[in-house]
């Protein structure tokens, strides 16, 4: 399989209570690093993620360093999270570990839509596709999701409150308000 030179990646994902997740955002080009630095800038302003992990390992930590400086300069808040790639242990490898569970337990959504294509074939054709810059920026993404608090019990219990609401009828946004005040009670 001939290789190809690797693209920037970038991939927003959000998580709810029952720690589902939500991909909201997949971009990968070959591009500048002027080019990275305006889309990294332009991501940050449309969806302000309380992280933004960038490779940190070698030279890559030279560009974390200058994104930083040129968002203070446009005086933005920028919550640069260096990531530190293990460089002993294969990139499948690592892909595999961090994604395998989430996938397994049914817990990642990609959008059926056009502007997620590139990530889902690249999901669904590893570890054999041409490229995996989008799916490593993924597991990237998932593996500085913060790990929830409650016990498998309690999310189980979550899950089984949620299933029986929407089987009530219970309009989405009521299901939602009920599950955040049922993990604030256990919380308190």
């Amino acid at each position: 399989m001939k290789r190809t030179r690797a693209r920037s990646a970038i991939v927003v994902v959000g998580v709810d209570a029952m720690t589902h997740l939500f991909v909201r955002y997949a971009w990968a080009a070959r591009v500048s690093p002027s080019k990275i630095m305006e889309q990294v800038y332009s991501v940050n302003e449309r969806f302000r993620p309380r992280f933004f992990g960038v490779e940190a390992n070698a030279q890559q930590s030279l560009f974390a360093g200058a994104l930083q400086r040129e968002a203070k300069w446009r005086e933005m808040k920028l919550p640069i999270v260096p990531v530190n790639q293990p460089t002993k242990q294969m990139k499948d490898f690592r892909i595999r570990s961090i994604l395998q569970p989430v996938m397994a337990q049914g817990r990642l959504f990609i959008p059926d839509s056009p502007e997620f294509y590139e990530l889902r074939l690249e999901v669904q054709s590893f570890p054999l596709s041409a490229t995996k810059d989008l799916i490593d920026a993924l597991a990237s993404a998932i593996s500085l999701v913060p790990a929830q608090a409650t016990s498998k019990q309690d999310r189980e219990e979550i899950e089984e409150l949620a299933a029986y609401l929407r089987a009530s009828g219970a309009p989405p946004w009521y299901i939602e308000q009920r599950i955040a005040q049922v993990l604030r009670e256990a919380a308190a």
